[in-house]
């Protein structure tokens, strides 16, 4: 299976301040020139996140999920945080600046979410868990997509746990920047076999698994509490499939 990492972090103001010098100057004004209080604290934990992640990947750990805090931060001097800067936001996707790993970020209230891999694209979605409003599932889901959902929900699975992962999944797949879509498109363009692989998904579960979307094959994580949905993929190559 192709590495994958991921790290999950609270955020707050005071987070954000503690991370701060692991940040560099350019990331600092990144995230300083974001209009909202909330979202500079969140680019600030997504970033930091990411590149813990690639210390650890290049000190030969690579735990699938990770809570991080601040003891596991210490574990890496502050100099090689800041030797691997992080781009963004520029209306682009985020990236190390050197190339040297494959990064997305996420983020939803107080979580910020990292996802790295030495594979050449990866996407991560995080999304509080809340109902949705009745016409959400027909705007975004396509009707295989709805059948499991509600396959799910009679078997006892929360609804609204269950559209948030699905709904968490699509966005970790388009963000990868692998899917075949058209100019212009709609989440429906994205049909995913949900649950993957026919699993019941209970609450709280962490699982891996193989999903199929726009005749691409990726390899993912999904994470899934009564508070919020994460999911993390990486586009599987024909090569690594047979091997």
């Amino acid at each position: 299976m192709p590495p994958l990492a991921i790290a999950l972090a609270r955020v707050d103001a005071a987070t954000a301040a503690r991370l701060a010098p692991y940040l560099t100057d350019a990331e600092r004004r990144a995230c300083a020139a974001l209009r909202v209080a909330a979202r500079r604290a969140q680019s600030a934990c997504a970033r930091v996140a990411a590149k813990w992640l690639r210390l650890e990947l290049a000190a030969g750990r690579g735990a699938p999920l990770v809570a991080l805090d601040a003891a596991s931060l210490e574990a890496h001097p502050r100099a090689d945080y800041l030797a691997c800067a992080v781009s963004g936001p520029d209306g682009r996707p985020p990236r190390f600046e050197d190339g040297a790993l494959a990064v997305s970020l996420s983020h939803a209230g107080d979580l910020a979410a990292a996802a790295v891999t030495t594979e050449g694209a990866v996407g991560v979605d995080v999304e509080r868990v809340n109902p949705r409003a009745a016409d959400f599932a027909d705007e975004h889901f396509t009707p295989r997509e709805r059948e499991g959902i509600a396959r799910g929900a009679a078997a006892g699975a929360d609804r609204a746990a269950l559209e948030t992962l699905l709904w968490s999944a699509k966005e970790a797949l388009y963000k990868t920047g692998t899917l075949a879509l058209p100019e212009r498109f709609s989440f429906r363009d994205i049909d995913v076999a949900f649950p993957p692989e026919g699993a019941r998904l209970a609450q709280p579960s962490v699982r891996t698994f193989d999903l199929t979307a726009r005749g691409g094959r990726f390899f993912g994580r999904a994470v899934l509490t009564g508070a919020f949905a994460l999911v993390a993929a990486v586009p599987v190559s024909r090569a690594t499939a047979l091997g």
